[in-house]
């Protein structure tokens, strides 16, 4: 018999995790917000998210992707510290791709939503039901409590609700209720690609130019403020993607930090990085809309699961944007419910199946936030990107469940496609 599912919130993992559950369960997507939306800017997915996307029918026409295959930085004084391209299918068996996070959604809503026919996905289109919060639960048992008093019950309960999950201190206890402050800040904006051509008179800079090699470009301080840009192409080269991380000490006053999108002052981002390269700045100068968003990070939690419910994506694992991994690692735990695949699945069997679960997905996301702690205050590239090998890396999760129960690691040396651990060193 088909499980009654519920999933709360319609971000990346809710809507992977229903694109999966719905070719043998009944899903429905809780969503508090009263339309369809998606806040946010640019994302990049790893390989070892891309393979599970193309696992799933994704469609990157439809999502307008971008692969990736040079990665340049520069010192703030604009040294190039490295420039080096690879063919992270071969060495990765899937691409590297920037996505606009707006569109990433729409297509894995798509796939959620769609008919059978339409997406290639057998089983009934998850429902997704707006402006439906829930204020409260029976994560034991499976309950769900809207604002307004209605209840709901269901065999398996997915908490995707973000940093701010209603159902993260039920699952765990109080003393997880909110991520913390990580120190630093983020400037963030988007260029529309007929603005940067007017900065270049009218050129295309081979960010910009589809015929050139997706680039991702960073710009490190390397100095004990830790500051950094990052900017990459994404929907298919219409727009540039700007983020600039400073400590929060150096800010005028912090960001509110209920917010992700209070205003940023340009003059304020400016003077942060006026010791950039004029080019940095340049983008800077000419920034519209530009939004300020206080990282938070969440201490690696006790336990994903309890009873009927399970935590996915940063209402697991939140983390800040050093390595890139928030996306990845909401792909990934939305791949485990294929756990709940096949004629074991039954309501009696959830708790235990959520057992597997957690097993793989909790020890895997722990180690990448712990990691990005780690990559924060880098010096050089290579200590930046010294865990890409681990982040690239993943061999789902039923092979993930195997491995615990040998006593083995979850990602092991050869994993990839030529893979090995010393590649972990360097990009």
């Amino acid at each position: 018999m088909p499980l009654t599912i519920a999933i709360i919130g319609s971000g990346l993992a809710g809507c992977l995790a229903a694109r999966i559950l719905r070719e043998q369960h009944t899903v429905t997507i809780y969503e508090r917000d009263p339309a369809k939306a998606e806040a946010g800017a640019a994302i990049n997915l790893g390989p070892s998210a891309v393979h599970i996307l193309d696992s799933v029918g994704f469609d990157r026409r439809r999502a307008r992707s971008i692969p990736v295959t040079r990665v340049l930085s520069y010192s703030k004084s604009g040294n190039v510290t490295q420039d080096d391209s690879l063919d992270y299918v071969k060495e990765f068996g899937a691409d590297w791709l920037f996505h606009h996070r707006a569109d990433l959604r729409d297509e894995l809503l798509r796939l959620a939503t769609g008919e059978a026919d339409e997406v290639g996905v057998k089983g009934e289109p998850a429902k997704v039901r707006y402006g439906a919060r829930v204020v409260d639960g029976d994560v034991e048992g499976g309950r769900l409590i809207l604002e307004g008093g209605e209840v709901v019950e269901a065999d398996l309960v997915v908490a995707a609700d973000g940093i701010r999950s209603t159902l993260r201190p039920l699952v765990t206890n109080p003393s997880y209720t909110t991520a913390q402050p990580s120190g630093v800040s983020a400037f963030r904006f988007t260029m529309s690609r007929a603005d940067v051509l007017a900065l270049h008179n009218g050129n295309v800079p081979d960010v910009l130019d589809p015929t050139k090699p997706g680039t991702l470009i960073g710009i490190y301080a390397f100095d004990p403020t830790e500051r950094r840009v990052i900017l990459y192409p994404c929907r298919n080269y219409e727009i540039l993607n700007f983020v600039a991380l400073v400590p929060d000490n150096m800010l005028k006053e912090p960001p509110p930090s209920d917010s992700w999108s209070a205003p940023g002052d340009r003059e304020e981002l400016i003077s942060l990085f006026e010791d950039f390269p004029d080019w940095v700045v340049k983008y800077f100068r000419s920034a519209s809309n530009i939004k300020l968003w206080q990282l938070r990070h969440q201490a690696p939690l006790p336990s994903y699961i309890r009873g009927r419910t399970v935590l996915i994506g940063d209402a697991a694992h939140a983390m800040t944007p050093h390595q890139g991994q928030g996306g990845n690692q909401a792909i990934e735990d939305a791949e485990g419910f294929r756990l709940f695949l096949g004629d074991h699945v039954t309501r009696d069997t959830v708790p235990k199946i959520l057992e597997d679960f957690d097993a793989v997905r909790r020890p895997r996301a722990s180690l990448i936030q712990r990691n990005t702690l780690l990559a924060t205050a880098r010096f050089s590239v290579e200590e930046i990107y010294r865990f890409r090998w681990l982040n690239f890396t993943y061999p789902g999760i039923v092979e993930g469940v195997r491995r615990v129960r040998c006593g083995e690691e979850v990602v092991q040396e050869g994993d990839g496609v030529g893979g090995t651990s010393t590649r972990d060193a360097k990009l």
